[in-house]
């Protein structure tokens, strides 16, 4: 499977990153934004200010996922979108989701399943969307 012999685009990583991360600012904002608040049982103020981290943190984490991504489509020899969109599948439930869920679940979270929901299927379009740029540009 891995032979050494791996090719990674770097281009096709940092666009696939970029996608992902911007989806996440769609999708917590205009789309499910107040959703994600109910689920935290929180109000943002028009003018409230983010941490640096709350936009280096998801960049980072993207990015991360891009590169995990990259390396099984080369490994897998992902040939088809179809397979490409599959792997996305596989990889945002089987990790993703099901890891926002099980984090949600603690006595922190107001209403986990609305947060696993809101934030695990964020994570399964994205992975993927991630998926199928690694594709299309490979």
């Amino acid at each position: 499977m891995f032979d050494g012999g791996v090719e990674l685009n770097g281009l096709a990583i940092i666009a696939a990153a970029l996608a992902y991360y911007v989806l996440g600012a769609v999708w917590f904002t205009p789309l499910f934004g107040a959703l994600y608040d109910k689920a935290l049982d929180t109000k943002r103020s028009p003018n409230q200010k983010w941490p640096m981290l709350y936009y280096i943190g998801p960049l980072v984490s993207a990015f991360a996922a891009s590169i995990a991504t990259a390396l099984f489509v080369d490994a897998l020899q992902i040939v088809h979108l179809s397979d490409a969109l599959l792997l996305g599948l596989i990889v945002g439930v089987g990790y993703a989701m099901s890891i926002s869920f099980n984090n949600a679940i603690n006595p922190k979270t107001p209403r986990p399943l609305l947060y696993g929901a809101v934030t695990g299927s964020y994570h399964v379009v994205g992975m993927m969307l991630t998926a199928a740029i690694l594709y299309w540009m490979s």
